[in-house]
Order: structure tokens, then sequence, then C-alpha cells
């Protein structure tokens, strides 16, 4: 018993509620029975709940606050008050203090009372714990537990040491402090005499080593190795992947996946890892950063049975990020959803992920019609590409079937003439297109060092803006985020297909026509005026939506 209530009853709880039928729970009782596993965790497994859902139900059925804080709410030092062993074992995390000095404990799901006694006997402090979910849980122990552990990377002791296992403690090093530092790719680049190695945080690259030249070689082999390449290759590009869990090194982390690519260049061989969500990672939609409108019209459309719905925007806007969310709210046990990507980024339980593969000839147009032999529902093409794909896809759209898929593309309005002029005939175009969504990724300002000050003149000008001055968010920059920003948040812009919009397209309007005509529409918000509101609530800077909506 905890909070008053028996969890071996949770499943009834949520059928009173309506979230799920009595028929779904029966079904969840027999898969619970089979993977001995606790009937929420089955219940996101098998599509019915997002992660987020079932930590909200779960708090009101238990009677246990729910933590909002996110990563920036742990309070400095806290973490660090019970053994990193213990946070592990019992799978919590401390993230602050009470109202009462209490130890706030953040776990993702109920704790025995023996537990929650042992650790308050440990730090002798009173014990309250509260709910994330499991992600997020997640997420803040492996920033945490990684931050403790020492990336320094000594490189003298490296070079005489002739134990080829220091090139594994090498590679682990680096690849530790990229997860410390949030980085979502790391480069090892060979110079004439040395080997440079930069991350990309927040979608910006900075340097972080200079190491001896005689590692390079060694450094990219031991990559070739985990991910299955050919080690004797050296004059043609590489690409696969491995999971990453340190070995050499004694740090408690979870693993990640991780990309790779190497590319010969002038001084060696050029080295690119991608860091990937771990396996199946949840990525929900309310958390990417749309407006509660934006967001409740995309649900909207995505629920329609049939249709295309496009995300248009340059390499790195976060498209393949809102389509898996997007796939993840489809995903359940009566819908038949199919993917074709180059490459697959994240693997999804109950999707059909296709890979092209150009020295198979499986290309994108060729999938596509395969797929549609397959009796699917839900279609994603991770890009369109050529005329021949759009087509398909837009065929596919008005006979029954929603195709998600991307485009590159500046703005919403641009989707339509960009496609008229791949070759799309415009009817085709009309028919089909449900909604545009674009967006763009702009840095968050730092919660620790962030300060709020008055806009200049010269900022309400280049942005556009006549009115009077207003007060925005600025970071310092602190050990935390070192410039200012930490972390990354979208911002958008959504064109909806109506019937006047339609015959426009029919009619072969331009670019030009179809912009005008929208921006007079009040409920069109473009991506400098989605950034503007965002920027007036503390999240991003004048100059970040500037640097991202420029053209």
């Amino acid at each position: 018993m905890i909070g008053g209530r028996n969890t071996a009853f949770f499943g009834e709880f949520l059928v009173e509620k309506g979230v799920i039928t009595k028929e779904a729970l029966g079904r969840l009782l027999v898969s619970q029975r089979m993977v001995r596993e606790k009937i929420g965790l089955v219940a996101v497994r098998e599509g019915l709940l997002s992660e987020d859902e079932l930590t909200a139900h779960l708090a009101e059925f238990l009677g246990i606050p729910l933590y909002r804080g996110g990563i920036e709410g742990i309070q400095k030092g806290v973490v660090n008050i019970i053994p990193v062993k213990m946070s592990i074992k019992f799978n919590v995390l401390p993230v602050g203090r009470g109202e009462h000095g209490e130890l706030l404990l953040a776990g993702s799901g109920p704790l025995p009372q023996t537990v929650l006694q042992t650790i308050s006997r440990l730090c002798k402090l009173q014990v309250r714990l509260v709910l994330v979910p499991p992600r997020q849980l997640k997420k803040m122990q492996n920033l945490f537990f990684s931050q403790q552990f020492d990336t320094t990377i000594k490189v003298e002791r490296l070079i005489d040491n002739e134990d080829v296992g220091f090139i594994v403690e090498l590679l682990e090093r680096i690849m530790v402090r990229a997860i410390n530092q949030g980085a979502s790719d790391i480069h090892l680049e060979p110079e004439k005499n040395e080997m440079i190695v930069r991350l990309r945080v927040d979608g910006f690259l900075h340097q972080t080593e200079r190491l001896p030249y005689e590692l390079a070689a060694k450094l990219v082999s031991r990559i070739k190795v985990l991910t299955r390449m050919n080690i004797a290759e050296t004059r043609k590009p590489q690409d696969g992947s491995f999971y990453f869990e340190p070995q050499a090194l004694d740090v408690e982390i979870d693993g990640v996946n991780v990309r790779a690519s190497v590319l010969p260049v002038v001084n060696g061989e050029k080295a690119v890892l991608r860091l990937l969500p771990p396996h199946d990672e949840a990525i929900d939609l309310d958390t990417v950063g749309m407006g509660s409108d934006i967001l409740e019209s995309f649900k909207y459309h995505l629920a329609l049975p049939h249709g295309i719905i496009l995300v248009t925007g340059p390499t790195g806007s976060g498209k393949s990020t809102t389509l898996y969310g997007a796939l993840q709210l489809l995903r359940n046990e009566a819908t038949n959803i199919t993917t074709i990507e180059d490459p697959v980024e994240l693997t999804l339980r109950g999707i059909n992920q296709t890979q092209v593969d150009a020295g198979e000839k499986v290309t994108f147009a060729s999938s596509l019609r395969s797929i549609l032999r397959q009796d699917p529902d839900v279609i994603m093409v991770g890009e369109i590409r050529d005329a021949e794909t759009l087509t398909i896809a837009l065929r596919a759209a008005i006979t029954g079937h929603l195709v998600l898929s991307t485009l590159h593309t500046n703005d919403a309005p641009s989707a339509f003439s960009r496609m008229v002029d791949m070759g799309a005939e415009p009817f085709l175009v009309a028919a089909s297109v449900r909604t545009v969504l674009a967006q763009r990724l702009v840095r968050r300002v730092c919660r620790h060092c962030g300060e709020w000050q008055d806009i200049s003149a010269s900022e309400l000008q280049m942005l556009g803006l006549n009115e009077p001055s207003f007060r925005i968010l600025r970071g310092k920059g602190c050990e935390n985020c070192k410039l200012g920003y930490k972390g990354r948040i979208g911002i958008f812009e959504l064109l909806n297909v109506d019937d006047e919009l339609r015959r426009m397209i029919m009619n072969r309007a331009t670019f030009e026509q179809i912009r005008l005509f929208v921006l007079e529409q009040r409920s069109f918000q473009t991506l400098r005026q989605d950034g503007i509101t965002k920027m007036k609530a503390g999240l991003t800077t004048p100059e970040e939506i500037m640097r991202v909506t420029l053209e």
C-alpha cells in the first residue's frame, strides 16, 4: 500500500477514468503475466498511454506529487546526498529540498516503505517521493552520474602505454564527455600534425581536445571494429552503428545508440559519431515547443484517415524528431505503420521500419511501391527528394493512406510551389495535402544565469516590431551553460489547407501569391512570430530568432 491505494488495482483505476476499456485491460493483464512487468509499463509499450500520461495517472492514483522542475530544476549539490550505487539500485535521484527541509526523491513509480526508510536513515533527512516519467528520470541520472566522472585525457600516459586497451578508454572518455555536455555529434578530424576533437552542442560545434596525430588512425580503427566496418578499407566512405555502454571506465551511465560515418580526407580518415536517444525512447509532441493552438491542430490532422502531412525546414531543424513524435502518437495495435528512412535513426516497437540502400538500389520510390502492397494505414517517408517519390506519396494519400514526410523548404507556404516545381500535378497537391508544418530550432536561455532586461530599440526594429519596449531573458554564461544558452526548443508555423488555398494551388498560384494570402489570415502565425512569443516568455533571445529566420 502506497498513498493509501493498492497498486494491484491501477488497471481498474484506468478503466474507471475512461483511459482504457475493460477489453484493453484484459489484454494488458494477459501480456503482463507473460512479461512480468507492471501494468502501466505494459500499457505504454502497447501504445495505450504515453509515459507522461502514465506518470500523471499514477501520481493521481497513489497520491504522490509530480516533479515538474526538469533537469534545470534540480538543486545544486543535492544529487550527492545519497551514493550513486544506491540511486541506481532503487532507480531514484535526489532533486531538491521540500518546504520543510525534507529530501525530494524523484522516482518513476512507487517505492516500498522500507526503501524510503533506509534512504532517510542514511541521509538523516525525512524523504518525500515525487514522480517523473521513466525516460526523464533516465536522462537526469545519465547527466548527473556521468558528470561526476573525470573525463580528463592524459595524453602522455596513453602514448607511453603499449596496452591496446588505452584506445578503448580514450574513445570512451571522449564519448562520456560528449554525453555530459549534451552533445548531438562528435567530430574526430585529422589535421597535418594532430587530431582535433569537436562536439556539436545545441547546434554549434566547439573544440574540446587536440590529440597527437598518432592516435587518429587507432581511434578510427576502434570505431570501425564497433560498427563492423571494413578495417582494411581506407579509401571509401563507410557507415555503421553501435550501442555504447562504457566497458573500460568505471562510470554508471545508461547506454546510447551511436551512428558512425567515416570519410577519407587529405590527412587520413575523419569520423563523425551521432549520439541518438536510447532504444525506443518516447518522443512526446507536447515537449518539443509547439504552442497549444498549433499542437491541437497538428494532432487533429494526424487523426485523419488519409492525406499527406508535411514537415519542412533545413537540415538540423528537428523534422525527424517531430515525425517520430507523431508516430509515437499514432502507434497502436490496430494501426499498421510502415516507414522508409535514410537511415533509421530510432527503432520503434510496433512500427515496420525500412532503410533505403543506394548500393542495393533500394530507393524511397521503390520501397514506397512495395509498402503500398503491405496493407499500410500510415506511411512515413523520411524525405521527399525526387518527383517519382513525390507522385507516389501524393497518390497514396488520396487512396486511403495517411502519409507523413519532410520537404526542404524555408517556410510552410513555399511547400506547394516546391512540389509543383518538382513535377507534381497541382490537382494532386491540392487534393492530398492536409497541412504543412515548418520548424526551426533555437537555443534556450539558461535558467541558472538568465537575467531579465529591457529589449533595445534596435532589436525591436530588427525583429520588425512596432511596440513599446518589453523585458526579455538573457544568459550571462555560467558553469552550467558557458554561453548563456542550455538546450534547444522549436519554433513553428502551421498552414492548414482550406478550400480557398486548394483553389489557388489548382490555379498554379505562385509562392508570393500564396504567402500574401496566408499572411492575411489571422489564424496563421509565422516562424518569426512564434519565436517572438517564446522570446517574450523568456525562452530565447532576439539573436536566436534572427539567426534561424533571416531568410
